[in-house]
């Protein structure tokens, strides 16, 4: 019986378990204690070591499918306006645990090379068991986005360490040759970045020309499958190398990334079951033997560093956060796997007595912290508020109150060029005119820009006051355009903005917009509606209603500028306001 068929029927048997008793114990804790179960040294040993080895690469796919998932939480405008709170809060928590790992473990009598291994391992937090708890509970809030953002930038930055530090051990003797240590940065850091900014570009590249889900799925795997190929081929870092290419789409094709990350959700319940069964198999309970008393530093050193620097980055962070706060995200990062794993193997197979001492260490505090992490990040969701009921009680009610309504007094629309708006006027006109509000045209200029931009306003101000339709235009000069817009959105008042969002286009280009538009939905708090555009061909428009506008601009230059059905009188738009 192959160790997937047995995989498939003990895992029905672990999600039947998993419902009964999720109210006390974590989905993923009931899938490690399976695997532990099932593996060579459990009470019944249906896999063995060949058959762990057999589904690696598996589990390592997997891994990297999730780690790009995490791409999600790293979104370059979203973590600018958390910096404040990211940074202090993550820096001072990786420092305390490295540091508090590696001054523990000198008193406890390791050498200064395996206590700077450790400590550099310890400040990893295991990523795909914090976003498996986060899925379960359903979480979604501020806080859960600090945790989730705070999990990948603490991951980057502990691989960025090692690559840079552990060549100097390897260089202070452990090594033969300095060339060693040379390899070990190039695999760790250049090779896994270089390799991951590669998948992204090739996701972003051409994920765009692909419609179906299927078939998106489809590429989205054979690239992640690439990226893991070719990190193993160097001895790099599949979670760095997948984690940089879900934050290079994510930051320069949002739109398109949104699509991947719906596509890796449909499997993520499978990936979970097959990871930690594994993992839950791979673990050897002689190593909690062999630990002593340095494994015991290691644990507690590191929970201490974690809790402790959380507490001190959260008073440092701007706005300072609340005491409660910044304990939950201490201890709901406190799982440890995935990355540290890794980090393990790559210290075996450089420096094979430097990693039997390291292996034994970190492999036996993982088993503690896989086991009652995932309880702890569990607690940390449910003090924080956010995570969702499964289901709804018995007397709550499906529909929120809709006896009150909305009133739409002013609708807040940016204009941009004559190319684009023109053939988009007569559907922009009648929204307005229909809703009965007023029209809020709004022009963001970059700074030094020519006034002939402001062309745009007064043919919106001239059409509009001949459809009998309030209107109100505004130049600003911002380089932020999102900000602009906000701002203007709050100065006026307005109840709805109306904004345009590229579908096509170069992937820079799509990244500019996108994120414009997005910066806007998350920064306001009125309802945003958003209609398609084309900036490469503005007269390609996706509407039937929207082509009759253009058809009618072909045969009168004015008809963008009134109702596709009346007569207009020819005049040049781009010359006459």
């Amino acid at each position: 019986m192959t160790p997937l068929i047995i995989i498939a029927g003990l895992g029905a048997i672990a999600l039947v378990v998993s419902k009964v008793v999720q109210r006390f114990v974590p989905e993923i804790v009931v899938f490690l204690a399976l695997g532990v179960l099932i593996g060579p040294e459990g009470p019944l040993p249906l896999i063995n070591e060949a058959n762990i080895r057999s589904l690696n690469l598996v589990t390592i796919v997997a891994l990297g499918a999730i780690i790009f998932l995490l791409g999600d939480r790293l979104r370059f405008d979203s973590m600018r306006q958390q910096l404040g709170l990211l940074l202090p809060l993550n820096l001072l928590q990786l420092v305390a645990a490295g540091a508090l790992v590696f001054v523990g473990s000198r008193l406890a009598g390791a050498s200064v090379g395996v206590s700077l291994v450790l400590g550099l391992i310890a400040a990893e937090t295991g990523v795909l068991t914090v976003t498996a708890t986060v899925k379960e509970e359903r979480a979604k809030g501020e806080f859960t986005d600090l945790l989730l953002a705070g999990v990948g930038v603490t991951n980057v930055a502990v691989a960025i360490l090692f690559g840079v530090a552990f060549p100097f051990v390897l260089a202070a003797g452990v090594a033969a040759t300095p060339l060693t240590a040379v390899t070990a940065f190039a695999q760790i850091v250049v090779a896994s970045t270089v390799i991951g900014f590669a998948g992204g570009w090739v996701l972003t590249r051409f994920g765009a020309r692909i419609e179906t889900s299927g078939e998106l799925l489809l590429f989205l795997l054979i690239t992640l499958i690439s990226v893991a190929g070719l990190d193993l081929l160097v001895d790099g870092s599949v979670v760095i190398s997948t984690l940089i290419a879900g934050v290079y789409v994510v930051n320069l094709a949002p739109w398109l990334a949104d699509r991947f990350f719906a596509a890796v959700r449909s499997l993520e319940a499978p990936i979970y079951l097959i990871f930690f069964v594994v993992a839950g198999a791979s673990i050897h309970f002689d190593d909690l033997q062999t630990v002593g008393l340095l494994g015991v530093i290691y644990v507690a050193a590191r929970t201490v560093g974690k809790v402790g620097g959380a507490m001190v980055g959260g008073w440092l962070s701007r706005p300072r956060m609340r005491p409660a706060t910044s304990w939950a995200i201490g201890y709901g990062t406190l799982p440890h796997a995935g990355m540290a794993i890794a980090l393990v193997a790559f210290v075996v197979e450089q420096a094979p007595a430097l990693g039997d001492e390291v292996s034994a260490v970190v492999l036996g505090s993982i088993l503690v912290f896989e086991l009652g992490g995932p309880l702890l990040t569990r607690r940390a969701l449910r003090a924080s508020g956010e995570r969702r009921q499964q289901s709804l009680g018995p007397g709550e009610d499906l529909l929120p109150d809709l006896a009150t309504t909305r009133t739409f007094r002013r609708v807040l629309i940016p204009v941009g060029s004559l190319r684009v708006l023109l053939p988009r006027l007569p559907f922009l006109l009648d929204l307005v005119g229909n809703l009965n509000a007023e029209f809020v045209a709004v022009h963001v200029s970059l700074p030094g820009s020519s006034q002939d931009e402001l062309k745009v306003l007064a043919l919106v101000r001239r059409v509009a006051e001949e459809r009998n339709i309030p209107v109100r235009t505004l130049h600003l000069v911002n380089e932020r355009v999102a900000d602009a817009l906000v701002r203007a959105a709050h100065d006026e008042d307005v109840d709805i903005i109306v904004m345009g969002q590229p579908v096509r286009g170069s992937p820079l280009e799509r990244s500019h917009s996108q994120l414009i538009v997005r910066r806007v939905m998350q920064m306001v708090d009125v309802p945003v509606l958003v209609y398609p555009v084309d900036p490469a061909n503005p007269r390609d428009v996706p509407s039937v209603y929207l082509r009759r506008a253009t058809d009618a601009e072909d045969a009168d230059a004015d008809a963008g500028s009134r109702p596709a059905q009346e007569p207009a009188t020819r005049r040049d738009p781009d010359t006459e306001v």
